[in-house]
């Protein structure tokens, strides 16, 4: 008799233990599924958030606050909100660092994350160019059909044919008279202008009006996913076209400083594989910037050499540059930065 009461109140235990443990653990397995944590710092459960990171080349570790947490293209769940140092790192290869913000119920990109080979792959083109030779014309760089010109004294942007045998007016308000323009236009349809004193306009489409942009600019160029990139001696800026609402979403007509520089910068291209980011030459470097500015910008060292031209060819997904070996003797070299 003993015994069997023994083995009742050992049974009540149990089952009294179990319903006390499902209580406990039932609303924490239900905060979990909702995308609950507790957050030790605050001493209260919040919604987690998460990370998503593609990064070409794919298959590159990336370590969130130092520790290793997967490969990308990685998605990295229920994150507590708070800021973290992201990095991510590929042997052979410069590595990509930021601090990124994680909030609750949302998912926080970067899509675009470029690795820079340390050593890249280089090859000699051609030797002994002629002394008006032309990267841009070499590459046979894609660019609109249209002809466009600006008419004197009306100073009145139109278009025309390769025949000349059409005509049709562009702008419905003159540019600035007594100046001679270059005119810039995009596989997309957008035309800007560049005067003589250095002064950048863009048409509306849908006013047909000109707008100064900025002054001071030394070059210019369209992305293929409709962003304008242009420069001063010193300084890199982006103007976008359109809405972005990938991350980090960007307003349509509001422009961006990417970046500054102490130094001299003669040319500045688009990373065509990418559109977010931008090659540039400055002294003797080639860099690479993202456009990227969450926390800071990853801008990287390519190669040092004596470089007078730079175009890039999505053709091939090559770096050309025409590089001075004495003067009046230059080659055309090739690099990849795959």
């Amino acid at each position: 008799m003993y015994a069997y009461n023994m083995t009742r109140r050992i049974r009540r235990i149990f089952l009294y233990s179990i319903t006390l443990f499902f209580i406990l653990a039932a609303p924490a397995a239900l905060f979990y599924a909702w995308g609950y944590s507790f957050d030790w710092q605050k001493k209260r459960p919040v919604l987690t958030g998460g990370l998503y990171l593609k990064s070409i080349p794919k298959k590159a570790d990336v370590y969130i606050n130092d520790k290793l947490k997967d490969q990308t293209p990685a998605f990295v769940k229920r994150l507590i909100p708070r800021e973290y140092q992201v990095k991510v790192v590929k042997e052979g290869f410069h590595s990509w660092q930021k601090k990124m913000r994680v909030e609750s119920k949302l998912v926080t990109e970067a899509k675009n994350i470029l690795l820079i080979p340390l050593v890249p792959n280089i090859e000699i083109i051609e030797g002994n160019l002629s002394e008006n030779f032309s990267l841009e014309k070499y590459l046979d760089i894609q660019k609109s059909n249209d002809i466009f010109y600006v008419q004197k004294p009306s100073y009145i942007l139109y278009k025309t044919d390769s025949f000349n045998l059409s005509q049709e007016q562009i702008s419905s308000t003159p540019l600035p008279a007594d100046c001679d323009y270059e005119i810039f236009a995009s596989l997309n349809g957008r035309i800007a202008t560049l005067s003589d004193k250095n002064e950048l306009y863009l048409l509306n489409p849908q006013t047909r009006t000109f707008k100064l942009i900025s002054q001071d600019v030394k070059g210019l160029q369209f992305s293929n996913d409709n962003k304008l990139l242009y420069f001063t001696s010193s300084e890199i800026w982006a103007y976008y076209l359109e809405d972005i609402f990938s991350q980090p979403n960007k307003k349509a007509d509001n422009k961006e400083l990417i970046t500054r520089i102490s130094q001299e910068i003669k040319q500045v291209i688009w990373y065509d594989e990418t559109n977010e980011h931008i090659i540039f030459l400055v002294g003797q470097n080639i860099k690479i910037i993202e456009l990227d500015g969450r926390n800071k910008r990853n801008i990287i060292d390519i190669i040092k050499t004596n470089i007078d031209q730079i175009a890039y060819s999505s053709k091939d997904n090559k770096l050309y540059f025409v590089k001075e070996i004495e003067e009046q003797s230059s080659e055309l070299w090739g690099l990849s930065l795959e």
